[in-house]
């Protein structure tokens, strides 16, 4: 053997070593591992009060079912609903309308618009610091609540009039430029000489 050749593998050695790493990377390849659970679903949102109970979020509404449930005894109820008008903090006036619905231990509401019915009036039995109004059927006072009338905190119902006119009496001044009045020149008159 020469000196080149003692440095050679045998092809043997070296086709057994090639199928040996394919064998440990088959191995590898199918050896079953271990399984990462899959990514835990983000936690439920919690559900709002108001959407709890019908109402879509407002912050201007946030007390209302608490409010509502104190005075709901005070409601005229016809086949398990009721309607009431809510205090809007900006507008200073009832201007938010509801239907509420009564249900096993507690309130649904529904946003309405302002009811218009020939028989039903605004309550005034609630007085001025609470912030609903109820709508109560009233067949003596025959009222027509027009969408010009509005219930006011102290319940009453009030129609909108036109605001007092004051007369003013204002000079008046004629469009274009301005030319002050001149008096004609005066004139010596010179006797005639003859």
């Amino acid at each position: 053997m020469s000196g080149s050749d003692s440095h050679r593998i045998p092809p043997n050695r070296v086709g057994l070593s090639l199928v040996l790493l394919l064998v440990a990377w088959l191995v590898f390849s199918f050896y079953p591992r271990e399984q990462k659970p899959p990514p835990a679903a983000p936690p439920p949102v919690a559900e709002s009060k108001l959407r709890a109970v019908g109402l879509r979020d407002n912050l201007d509404w946030e007390g209302l079912p608490e409010f509502f449930a104190i005075w709901a005894d005070w409601a005229e109820w016809s086949d398990g609903k009721t309607r009431f008008a809510y205090w809007h903090p900006v507008m200073k006036t009832y201007s938010y309308y509801f239907e509420a619905t009564r249900i096993d231990g507690g309130y649904r509401f529904k946003e309405i618009p302002e009811p218009k019915d020939d028989m039903m009036v605004w309550s005034d039995q609630l007085g001025d610091e609470v912030p609903i109004q109820f709508y109560v059927y009233d067949p003596e006072l025959k009222i027509r609540v027009h969408h010009h009338e509005h219930p006011h905190r102290d319940g009453s119902i009030l129609p909108r009039s036109e605001p007092d006119k004051l007369p003013v009496d204002l000079p008046q001044k004629t469009m274009g430029p301005q030319i002050p009045e001149v008096s004609p020149p005066v004139t010596k008159r010179v006797p005639d000489k003859k």
